[in-house]
């Protein structure tokens, strides 16, 4: 089906295995394998099913002329041999899925009027039963898998007994195992089962699956590894990319289905390890870092973290309301079966104006519309103002919820504006100008699944039945033309006072998201608190956002990371490491020689201490470092210090510093 993927697929797998679990019962699930699959793919009976599901004409005979009269050419030291076909849909071709869907759903029909669950995305086809006794399962699964074998016999697709896999997941410590059987074949159980690239075990712990993950994204590490030292090779910015890109994705597929295990004390050990490797080789550090300062530096959130934000972000997308909105549903895309046929879509396009004299040469008989969307003060407001012949002749105003975006405001403007054409007839034939390009865009795009922007062209349907007409124009905003700025006055003044009840309070999928990744990093801020490492960094950045503020305006470097770690050329460091004879200060033989007494009480670096500390107006201190850091105005200061210093130590120790 559209706008469903394989997460969607294992997703409802795993609800109907935890469901079995909660009612302690013993769950089997069997993934069938179908020898050839989509290559023996039966044209006839794809063209029957069409029939019976009573496709229109037009599309039947188009796909039975694809169908008919195909051969196979195959040239070979000279010779030709031509031979006929009726099977077989290219797997990755466009229709190819969707003959093998046609070809597949009599089964699906079938098989799920029986006690079980059959699944299928693509070839991968599950049949999940489950019973509180072995005999209970047999009873079910045995006959339903009969019924596939000879449902497969039928339609010239043959299941392979000896390929099919089964898995018996339960809760039970004393139970019978069931016996599988398929065309009298028993059917070898197994520890595991991997289905489209998630490997589910007796136990539902996933172990198996994130050592599988890992060691991909092990693999990845080493090859980067060899090209991105702390001295040299690929710089911060490509491997954190890198990292984001590939490392994480491959990590994280499918983590709707396993993140609830990520809970867990050794899978999260498992997983910052991998995440330390990748953040030092970001970050540019050494490879003592600890994980807390590692991640916090290279801007990286812990895989668990990440994972348990991905299933609350991808509940939302499936439905599960929002513990901060109670009673209120996120916007979701319509489903495009009820989009108009093709043929039958409005066709929209715009003008754009980006001075008054352009404005000035649109048609001055038709009424114009403009229309705008504003947010102020977390408050969400629109305004629709009509003119003709330069003067204002008709405003309305509205609210949205807090909630809700701009983008979404603009739509709605635009809609308003639309109701009031089909409302007024003397506005039934007017010209609309947005400022919102990215609005009116959406518009233009004919398979947009944004339910405003579907309304909007219902709409326009209803405007061109009664006669009406509508011209798009988007305007630059701010730049004079009395009818937009006078819009943007009133939307924004709707922001601010309109007490009128919300004309739309469709969550957006943006602020669940911010919602999401709030709280994710509210757990992190608790997990750095209470780390007991990155003591360093934790004086440097109290707080997790802050950091990440701070971080995106330095270039990180080796020399940088000493200084926010304090794992570097200092004698106290590499006395710890036993590469150097004692850890005091050249200072005196009673101080260790740390990153923070080099920065802060060092009496080497005095005269460079008091030039900086007089450019940024304050002392530095242990109390004052966050700020010297985190201030817009004393970082570049305290950072030219701070590296002179750092390389001044680390050659002093014999520390390679570039």
């Amino acid at each position: 089906m559209p706008q469903r993927s394989t997460e969607d697929a294992l997703y409802d797998t795993m609800t109907v295995i935890r469901q079995g679990i909660k009612e302690k019962m013993i769950v089997v699930v069997v993934s069938l394998d179908i020898e050839g699959a989509f290559d023996n793919a039966w044209w006839p009976q794809i063209i029957r099913e069409m029939k019976r599901k009573k496709v229109s004409p037009e599309i039947l005979r188009l796909v039975t002329s694809y169908l008919s009269f195909r051969s196979i050419l195959l040239k070979y030291a000279g010779a030709e041999v031509t031979k006929s076909t009726t099977k077989g849909c290219i797997q990755g071709s466009t229709c190819g899925p969707i003959l093998w869907n046609i070809l597949l759903d009599p089964l699906l029909e079938s098989i799920s009027k029986l006690n079980v669950r059959i699944q299928a995305y693509a070839d991968d086809i599950l049949v999940i039963a489950k019973g509180h006794s072995a005999n209970a399962v047999e009873e079910k699964l045995n006959p339903a898998l009969e019924q596939v074998m000879a449902w497969g016999k039928k339609h010239k697709l043959n299941f392979a007994p000896h390929k099919t896999q089964a898995i018996v997941i339960t809760k039970k410590l004393s139970y019978e195992i069931p016996t599988i059987k398929m065309n009298n074949i028993i059917i070898k159980l197994s520890s595991s089962l991997k289905v489209l690239g998630v490997t589910f075990d007796t136990n539902l712990n996933f172990v198996e699956h994130l050592d599988g993950v890992l060691r991909k994204a092990l693999n990845i590490y080493k090859t980067i590894s060899r090209t991105a030292r702390a001295n040299w090779g690929l710089n911060s910015e490509i491997v954190k990319t890198i990292y984001l890109a590939v490392v994480e994705p491959t990590i994280l597929h499918a983590a709707s289905v396993w993140a609830t295990v990520a809970k867990k004390e050794y899978m999260r050990k498992r997983l910052e390890r991998i995440t330390r490797m990748f953040a030092i080789k970001i970050c540019k550090g050494h490879r003592t870092i600890s994980f807390t300062s590692s991640v916090l530096l290279s801007g990286i959130i812990p895989l668990d973290l990440r994972a348990l934000e991905h299933l609350s972000l991808y509940e939302i997308k499936r439905g599960k309301p929002l513990a901060q909105l109670p009673r209120r549903t996120v916007e979701k895309p319509i489903s495009p079966f009820c989009l108009p046929h093709p043929a039958e879509r409005e066709r929209v396009s715009f003008k754009m104006v980006v001075t008054q004299e352009e404005e000035n040469a649109i048609d001055g008989l038709k009424p114009r519309i403009y229309t705008d969307g504003s947010k102020l003060e977390d408050k969400v407001g629109g305004a629709v103002s009509v003119w003709r012949e330069g003067k204002e002749i008709l405003k309305s105003t509205f609210r949205l919820e807090s909630y809700c975006s701009v983008y979404q405001a603009e739509l709605t403007a635009i809609l308003k504006a639309l109701d009031m054409m089909c409302k007024i007839s003397k506005l039934k034939k007017a010209i609309i100008l947005s400022d919102s390009r990215s609005a009116l865009e959406c518009l233009t795009d004919s398979t947009s699944l944004q339910p405003l922007a579907v309304e909007i062209r219902e709409r326009l349907r209803e405007l061109k039945y009664k006669d009406g007409d509508v011209e798009f124009y988007w305007v630059k905003a701010h730049i004079g033309i009395p009818g937009n700025e006078r819009a943007d006055e009133l939307a924004k003044k709707a922001a601010l006072s309109n007490k009128q009840a919300a004309v739309y309070d469709k969550c957006p999928l943006s602020f669940a998201k911010r919602l999401t990744r709030d709280f994710t990093c509210m757990g992190w801020q608790q997990r750095y608190n209470e780390a007991t490492t990155g003591a360093v960094t934790k004086i440097f950045f109290p707080d997790i956002r802050q950091a990440h503020s701070t971080l995106k305006n330095i270039k990180l470097d080796n020399v940088k990371t000493q200084l926010l770690t304090g794992h570097g050329g200092f004698k106290a460091y590499l006395f710890k490491y036993k590469l150097t004879q004692s850890p005091s200060c050249a200072c005196s033989s009673e101080v260790d020689e740390t990153i923070l007494h080099l920065l802060i009480d060092c009496p080497r670096f005095a005269m460079k201490r008091l030039e900086c500390e007089q450019k940024m107006g304050i002392a530095i201190k242990d109390t004052t470092l966050k700020y010297a850091i985190n201030n817009d105005d004393c970082r570049t200061h305290f950072l030219k210090y701070a590296e002179i210093v750092v390389r001044t130590a680390g050659k002093a120790n014999g520390s390679k510093i570039v």
